[in-house]
């Protein structure tokens, strides 16, 4: 997953477990593990008891009253991903104790491709008012023309569990290169890219520029997206240069005493702070 600091330290914008980033040409990544490695569908509980046609899933875990970005994905009967180009999206709170739910906003949610995988995900920009329960609307055209209406609810946290947009980003003190006794102490990344692991984020913060932090492991990753995502954070590296800095921190501590495909060590603090 992503963080985004900027300046001071201050976070503009936040997302999901921790946070996804979008800064100028980067492209959005979900960390949350939405696309699985597997070709098996997804299906649905209403779905396998003869519910709805379609289905939307939301992904986003983490949302809060004010400003938030929500990710869905939007899935058929026999639980294959639907695509398109965007979404038209109605946002309803339900209102407690009666059988009503209110307008709160209308959206266009753009559909977003994995850039290491096939599929995607739709996301839009939310500013609501109100914590509670809440259901969408989601109306589009598949990539063969079909008209597709799906449904999906989630609960809307009146605080964050994460960093708050505009709250400081934590000045996590994260391991770096030079005091790992070996690299494969701090990173399950076969190939890990050393400039990952140069700064800790406290160092980084106090640079004056933008802060890109991807929590990963990619040695232990579930999903087919959650991995490759550092190899993406080193292609941005790569296209902006010294103008932003970059950290990967794994998730596990001292990963290379990991025996098996399942983790068994701590999770690093600055996963948890």
């Amino acid at each position: 997953m992503f963080n985004l600091a900027k300046g001071l330290g201050t976070l503009p914008w936040a997302l999901s477990l921790r946070t996804l980033l979008l800064l100028a040409p980067l492209l959005l990544i979900l960390v949350a593990a939405c696309s699985s490695e597997s070709d098996d569908p997804i299906i649905s509980s209403e779905q396998e008891s003869g519910g709805p046609e379609y289905s939307a899933i939301i992904i986003t875990t983490d949302m809060s009253v004010g400003e938030s970005r929500v990710l869905f994905g939007v899935i058929d009967r026999q639980g294959m991903p639907v695509p398109g180009t965007s979404s038209e999206v109605g946002v309803y709170f339900l209102v407690p104790g009666e059988d009503a739910r209110e307008l709160k906003e209308s959206v266009t949610a753009n559909f977003v491709n994995w850039p290491t995988a096939v599929g995607g995900v739709f996301a839009a920009n939310l500013d609501l008012d109100i914590g509670g329960l809440y259901e969408i609307d989601v109306n589009l055209t598949s990539g063969d023309g079909t008209q597709v209406f799906a449904q999906a609810s989630f609960i809307l946290q009146d605080h964050p569990s994460t960093p708050a947009i505009g709250s400081p980003a934590p000045a996590s003190v994260t391991h770096t290169a030079a005091e790992a006794e070996d690299i494969s102490h701090i990173t399950s990344s076969l190939a890990p890219d050393l400039d990952l692991y140069r700064l800790s984020i406290h160092e980084a913060l106090q640079r004056n520029k933008p802060l890109v932090v991807v929590f990963a492991t990619p040695a232990y990753c579930v999903s087919a997206t959650c991995g490759p995502q550092v190899g993406e954070v080193t292609k941005v590296k790569e296209s902006l240069g010294d103008r932003a800095n970059f950290i990967h921190i794994e998730v596990f501590e001292n990963p290379h005493l990991i025996e098996g495909e399942r983790p068994t060590t701590d999770l690093v603090a600055a996963v948890q702070e």
